[in-house]
């Protein structure tokens, strides 16, 4: 029976290292040039229209390209810059929430011990340091999924 929990408590940790490795949004800019030559860059083109296609899900945000401004050029009043980094978020995911509240809560626990099996098999107790970091992924995903 203990061994049956350290395992599924093992299962979760991996699940929110694993979720936190896919959280990140990322993606590249798709535009025109003059000619109608497609290029495909990682920052958007100043004053021309573009699309940001998310690389994880292929969703695609579109922009006409006048309400961008030049990184060397002063902010008119702040309201009508481009953001400086587009994020697309998931849906919320209830199951996930639950989970990494578990998770949370196991990790808080005194005392907590955690054991991992690493590649090779062998298995290990997590120190405080890599406790924190489960922690912190926790904290993601719940900040990510939760309300």
């Amino acid at each position: 029976m203990k061994n049956s929990a350290l395992t599924m408590l093992l299962c979760a940790g991996l699940l929110v290292c694993s979720l936190d490795a896919s959280a990140d949004k990322t993606g590249y800019y798709r535009w025109a040039d003059d000619e109608g030559k497609q290029h495909f860059t990682q920052q958007p083109p100043k004053g021309r229209k573009y699309d940001f296609v998310e690389t994880r899900s292929g969703a695609t945000i579109h922009s006409d390209g006048t309400d961008l401004t030049s990184a060397n050029e002063p902010e008119n009043n702040g309201n009508d810059a481009a953001p400086e980094k587009m994020e697309i978020l998931p849906p919320k995911d209830p199951a996930l929430c639950k989970k990494a509240k578990g998770n949370m809560q196991s990790l808080k626990a005194n005392g907590a011990r955690i054991r991992i099996t690493n590649a090779d098999g062998s298995t290990r107790m997590l120190n405080t340091e890599e406790i924190k970091q489960q922690e912190n992924r926790a904290q993601q995903v719940i900040k990510l999924h939760c309300n």
